[in-house]
């Protein structure tokens, strides 16, 4: 298991008028409000109707048709049920159409422009298309068709559908259905797990486009991630509880992942159950993560990419919006480093593999994603012994570290990598900056908030490995370190590799931050960020509060000191979400004028990162 998540996660309650929570069903209820607007619809139109029943990838259609099904049918109107698998290319034909997209790159693929229906044979939806306008046409027949699946509600049949549900299910359900054996690949109809190129590259961006679309036109909303026991809730209700959750603060459900490098603090601090380390935590990352919004007595669980998808401009404004579509393009992390004092765990248990990124230009020609990966890592606290790898020793022979990167790669042998790269002993609150091509990795004995730009939609890991000290890797299966040695990928890495990146250059990405406002008891401070970084870093300190406008740019806010501060809006205290020590919150650009506030003793600091409009790459000669 690699996804492990606390047993007390914070939930999004949105100001919401009474009577929306009401309209909120749950389990055989919820098909209940289906089955009678179904019928009412029969008698009031006089002919047969067609309900599509469309979800996601690893959605279990069964149990919904087969309890519409009894209902309809007990009141004496027959029912048709409708799998549209089958209007999908054969296996064969799918792979030849897909292979080009997962390429024979060993860790990568190039994602897949289409959507749904560009997986589909043109005759078989011309086929079901004629069929459910012939069903629609017998006119005095009380029958309803019950039309079922991945893509139930395609365009091509779209306007022969009278009623449109969409059943969802979250990324973290999907993977636990999908290590069950639970999930089809689309188009077949025999479950087993998904290669994962298909699924990172072709499949879900081809669902979440379909989604996109279905989801602007749609009669009820399901979450479906319990089998058995779906909520619903009413088109109505959905793209009102989407107003309000652009309009307030807002977080995301966290996930804590092992390690060979994870720390043991986090397990303790947050309450995550059998967790072995913590190498990092998600915990804003669009393809990943999801929220839990309260409705009443129930809690949804609906994914990032909705909220995107319903309320893009009042969530990330028109600059992020235009500049990057369809996209939340930060994401952030926390890294647990902590290793008690008396451990006696070195480097081949403390530190990250010799990693580095590439940058928009390269994302964009060898994978098809819109953005590279700009990284930087906060240091929210650094115990005794505390380093981060951050570029070259100045005195490093570069042509020599790649011929020892590469001899190791192929011989499975060692070598005395810190002739080469650096160890920063890393000091509370500093900011180390990681533009695309630089080698670096934490070295633990640290607590560090990982803030980067998210190349991909599906979030995508673009992480280019040189070298992992020929360690054994953590072996999720059996929580221990018996893995094999981490996959490195020298192509990539070292075709983006800046050999420029020497302490030179990377003293002024580790820069301390200039004051740019302040006040009694508060200040605002900001990091010089590298040119080529697409966001700004900046820092909030005070005692009291302080006050902030979002100018209709999306901030992500961590509390790195202090337990307990309150981001509230400042004309409407009932828009707030309360964090404490380490929590992330995305605060929407819609959200304006707004309000921390400490609601213990001491002082406070929350980090604060913002697009930026003035980056640019510097040139080849400058940067490399």
């Amino acid at each position: 298991m690699a996804w492990y998540s606390s047993t007390d996660n914070p939930v999004n309650r949105p100001p919401l008028p009474p009577s929306w929570p009401e309209s909120v069903a749950r389990g055989v209820e919820a098909l209940d409000v289906i089955a009678r607007t179904l019928l009412d619809d029969v008698e009031r139109l006089g002919r047969p109707c067609v309900v599509a029943l469309d979800g996601y990838k690893g959605t279990d259609f069964d149990f919904p048709v087969r309890e519409l099904t009894r209902v309809i049918e007990a009141t004496g109107v027959s029912v048709v049920a409708l799998d549209v698998t089958g209007v999908y290319r054969s296996p064969e034909a799918l792979d030849a159409l897909i292979a080009p997209f997962l390429t024979d790159d060993p860790s990568f693929g190039r994602v897949f422009p289409g959507d749904l229906a560009d997986l589909t044979d043109a005759h078989a939806v011309e086929r079901t298309t004629a069929y459910l306008r012939g069903v629609r046409a017998d006119v005095g027949r009380r029958r309803i068709v019950v039309c079922f699946g991945i893509g139930a509600a395609l365009p091509a049949w779209r306007d022969e559908l009278d009623r449109v549900a969409y059943l969802d299910l979250t990324r973290e359900e999907l993977i636990v259905r999908d290590e069950r054996g639970e999930t089809r690949p689309i188009g077949r109809n025999t479950p087993g797990s998904t290669f994962w190129k298909r699924s990172y590259y072709v499949e879900y961006p081809a669902l979440n486009r379909h989604k996109k679309r279905v989801l602007s036109a749609f009669d009820w909303y399901l979450d479906a991630c319990r089998a058995h026991d779906p909520l619903l809730v009413p088109a109505e209700a959905y793209r009102s509880l989407m107003t309000a959750l652009t309009g307030m603060p807002f977080v995301c459900k966290v996930f804590y992942m092992p390690g060979t490098f994870g720390g043991t603090e986090f397990g303790p601090r947050f309450g995550v159950n059998g967790l072995p380390n913590t190498s990092w935590d998600y915990e804003i990352s669009v393809g990943d993560s999801h929220l839990l919004v309260a409705a009443g007595d129930e809690v949804l669980q609906l994914p990032f990419h909705n909220v995107l998808y319903a309320e893009p401009l009042r969530l990330v404004g028109a600059y992020s919006h235009e500049t990057y579509p369809d996209h939340f393009p930060l994401a952030v992390y926390m890294q647990d480093g902590y290793f008690p004092p008396e451990s006696d765990a070195d480097f081949k248990r403390t530190h990250m593999p010799h990693h580095l990124h590439p940058d928009t230009a390269y994302c964009r020609e060898h994978f098809h994603e819109p953005l590279g990966r700009y990284e930087t890592y906060y240091i929210v606290r650094a115990d005794p012994g505390a380093v981060t790898m951050h570029g070259f020793r100045d005195e490093a022979d570069i042509e020599q570290y790649v011929r020892e990167v590469v001899r190791s790669a192929e011989t499975g042998e060692e070598f005395d990598w810190r002739r080469f790269v650096y160890e920063h002993p890393s000091s509370t609150g500093e900011l180390h900056q990681l533009p695309p091509g630089t080698v670096h990795g934490t070295g633990g004995r640290q607590i560090i908030l990982e803030i980067d730009t998210n190349p991909s939609r599906e979030s995508t890991e673009y992480s280019f490995y040189l070298y992992d000290y020929v360690r054994p890797n953590f072996n999720y299966r059996a929580n221990d370190m018996t893995g094999p040695p981490a996959k490195l990928q020298l192509r990539h890495g070292l075709a983006t590799l800046r050999r420029n990146r020497k302490q030179d250059v990377m003293r002024a990405l580790r820069a301390p931050p200039s004051v740019v406002r302040e006040g009694e008891g508060w200040r605002e401070v900001s990091f010089p960020m590298y040119s080529s970084m697409p966001y700004q870093v900046n820092r909030f300190e005070f005692t009291r509060q302080i006050e902030d406008r979002t100018n209709d740019f999306f901030h992500c806010l961590a509390l790195t000191k202090g337990t307990r501060v309150r981001i509230r809006s400042k004309p409407d205290a009932t828009r707030s979400f309360t964090l404490e020590f380490c929590d992330n919150v995305v605060v929407p650009a819609a959200f304006g004028e707004y309000v921390c506030e400490n609601l213990a003793d001491g002082e406070c600091e929350v980090v604060k990162a913002f697009l930026r409009t003035d980056f640019h790459e510097p040139p080849p000669e400058e940067d490399w």
